[in-house]
């Protein structure tokens, strides 16, 4: 039987990054992916996934010594400013960057910064002593609890010839010509689940859901425009959900519209001059021309995803504990996702080194629910304040649009509000944890 301090299931940016700060606090790992890792690392050109990481989510990345790389691999474009405009009348918003930093934040192809996190852990795997192990291909099967606190796992790992490994894990040495399945058993004090929206982890902690659908969808790809983005953030409010336009470090932009089903549906079955006449009209010309990279029903260059909110109950359960989308999914509109994900992981990884040093079981459930007070609230905060802001992006109210467009108004005039605003967006609010803060 394999034994470990800990196992993540789950290798996507949250799990990728918190298993790297735990190997680093010297924590035997063990990560657990049901994908080949080949598939998660980036392409040619960018994803359709973009996000803006936060200047405390860059601090993260920087203790685990890993944003230098991103930096080198000419996807990371940093912004300096934001700009919300309403198409109902004149309000509207700006935000620069501070005096004190560098930007507001960096826009980063989402591959990329899992690429380089998957580089660090792989770095850290072949040391002569490593104690961080990498499972792809691998399917969590079942869970029991062992008479010294500790779990036992079973697990299936698929070599399945047909479906590219990576030459860095751990399942390299069993590639056979057929699809073979092979059973592991694990100990472990603690289980993170990492493992996304699904989380089965978070089903096997008996954890319940709260959420809603918003009957909508967000078309995402990439477009050229005749005027440079200025490396700002757009945003426009729309009749039927805002439109984004996030600056990309070769000149483009990533585009995001949140609008109806209906809509969605009917833009992407539009012919490629169309969908770009309809672009120039939503953005009232402020780009000049606006070109579309690849075709619509590429889905290597083009996607609609709905959108939902959903927030566990709790985070933890004795020797298991959820972060990230596991825990949360919230609105996309304001791109914070995956920074209240990296909160999850830096403030886990501060609660997990702790307990440790005062001795004491890293799956107890006191330990485990330090963590769940600090970032339960916080979550939930910014989750209803997301959600407060797309509700009212799309009331068609004449009074409401006057109303709304009156406080972009007067929010742009007050510049103590609009500070307050900007430390939100870049994350340096709250109970931050050590790892994410200013240097």
């Amino acid at each position: 039987m394999k034994q470990f301090d800990i196992v993540i299931n789950g290798a996507g940016m949250v799990g990728a990054s918190l298993a790297l700060g735990l190997a680093y606090a010297g924590f035997k790992i063990l990560v657990i992916e049901n994908r080949p890792l080949s598939e998660l690392y980036p392409q040619d050109d960018y994803g359709l996934r973009v996000s803006a990481f936060t200047p405390s989510s860059t601090q993260w990345l920087k203790h685990l010594n890993v944003w230098d790389n991103i930096g080198l691999s000419g996807r990371s474009c940093p912004f300096l400013h934001m700009h919300v405009w309403d198409s109902a009348g004149s309000g509207k918003l700006k935000f620069n960057v501070p005096k004190h930093a560098d930007s507001l934040g960096s826009i980063v192809d989402n591959a990329v910064v899992q690429g380089a996190l998957l580089d660090g852990i792989f770095a850290l795997s072949q040391e002569t002593h490593p104690n961080i192990t990498v499972w792809e291909n691998t399917h969590l099967t079942a869970f029991h609890h062992l008479e010294n606190q500790s779990l036992e796992l079973s697990a299936e790992l698929v070599f399945d010839p047909n479906k590219k490994s990576s030459k860095k894990s751990a399942n390299e040495s069993a590639s056979n010509a057929v699809t073979s399945i092979q059973s592991k058993l694990i100990q472990c004090d603690l289980l993170i689940g990492a493992d996304g929206g699904n989380s089965k982890v978070r089903d096997w902690a008996g954890i319940s859901c709260i959420g809603w659908t918003y009957g909508q969808k967000t078309i995402v790809g990439q477009v050229k425009t005749s005027k440079f983005h200025e490396h700002t953030c757009w945003q426009r409010f729309l009749e039927n959900g805002p439109i984004a336009l996030l600056p990309l470090a070769d000149g483009r932009c990533s585009l995001a519209w949140h609008t109806t089903h209906a809509e969605a549906d009917q833009l992407l079955g539009l012919s490629k001059l169309e969908f770009e006449q309809r672009l120039e009209d939503a953005f009232a010309g402020r780009f000049g021309k606006i070109t579309i990279t690849g075709e619509l029903d590429s889905k290597a260059h083009w996607g609609a995803y709905p959108l939902r909110l959903n927030h566990a109950k709790k985070y933890a359960k004795k020797n298991m504990v959820i972060v990230g989308d596991a825990a949360h999914n919230i609105h996309p509109l304001a791109g914070l996702g995956v920074n209240l994900g990296f909160m999850d992981a830096a403030t886990l990884l501060e609660e997990l080194i702790n307990a440790r040093g005062k001795g004491e079981f890293l799956g107890d459930l006191h330990v485990l629910q330090r963590y769940e007070r600090r970032r339960y609230a916080h979550n939930i905060l910014i989750m209803g304040a997301m959600d407060m802001f797309k509700r009212s992006s799309t009331v068609q109210n004449p009074v409401f649009q006057f109303t709304r467009n009156l406080g972009l108004t007067i929010a742009d005039k007050l510049p103590p509000f609009k500070n307050t605003l900007a430390k939100v967006a870049m994350g340096y609010y709250g109970d931050l944890p050590q790892f994410m803060r200013q240097s």
